[in-house]
């Protein structure tokens, strides 16, 4: 499978072992959306599913590229890599964080609600705005940030 973008296209192009090109394909994560590059469900146009992607590791590397940076676009979710403060505040807890794309806050209302272990260890964060922000794993957080966590876990 070869994929590109074409310059100005909002969508991406695929071909099959060499055939012609689908125009605007639409690549969507499919369950369990922990594995966030096996089983990737190819859609045409208008939504038909066209087939799955078991794995990334055998596209080219600029078909990789292309895949991860469509990915990374359709599913934003800023992976917070410090926890620099964390307060309760008007019955909601604030959360001022780093993260890969560089510094945040937002604002959680119920923990229990909001947040859910994906894995062990690995969780993910809904904001009362409905930002999703994730924590990949728990225990390489620093010591400070384990620590603010730990007050909600």
């Amino acid at each position: 499978m070869k994929i590109r973008r074409r310059e100005g296209a909002l969508h991406l192009d695929i071909s099959i072992d060499g055939s012609d090109w689908i125009d605007n394909v639409i690549v969507k994560r499919a369950f369990p959306l922990s594995k966030t590059t096996e089983f990737l469900s190819v859609n045409d146009s208008d939504g038909k599913e066209i087939g799955i992607l078991t794995a990334m590791d055998g596209l080219d590397l600029d078909s990789n590229r292309f895949l991860t940076e469509e990915l990374d676009r359709r599913y934003f979710t800023p992976h917070i890599t410090q926890i620099k403060e964390l307060k309760q505040e008007a019955g909601m807890f604030k959360f001022v964080v780093e993260t890969q794309r560089g510094p945040s806050e937002f604002f959680v209302r119920n923990w229990r609600d909001s947040a859910y272990e994906i894995v062990t260890n690995r969780w993910q964060i809904t904001s009362v705005d409905g930002g999703r922000y994730e924590i990949i794993d728990l225990e390489k957080l620093d010591e400070h940030s384990q620590k603010l966590i730990e007050q909600l876990l």
